[in-house]
């Protein structure tokens, strides 16, 4: 027996997120690092961050969510630990 596939539903898994809700799930990520390295925030990443908070603050989501998600990459990755 075939298998029912509801393609309202189908269209809604396959619509990339939108703007705001990338920038919610970077900003997410980015809290939890940024708590992590509180005391050794360097002059980049508060410059960085402000950039975000200003494309926020400018309506610019999309390029806030880009910004957002490249920054919590590269905290993320294993040499920004400093380990």
């Amino acid at each position: 027996m075939g298998e029912v596939i509801r393609l309202d539903e189908h269209r809604v898994a396959r619509r990339p997120a939108s703007a705001v809700t990338r920038l919610d799930q970077a900003v997410q990520r980015l809290d939890r690092l940024v708590h992590q390295r509180a005391d050794r925030l360097t002059d980049t990443l508060e410059r960085e961050l402000a950039s975000i908070a200003r494309a926020v603050a400018g309506g610019r989501a999309t390029e806030a969510a880009d910004r957002a998600e490249r920054l919590a990459g590269l905290l993320e990755h294993p040499a920004a630990s400093g380990s």
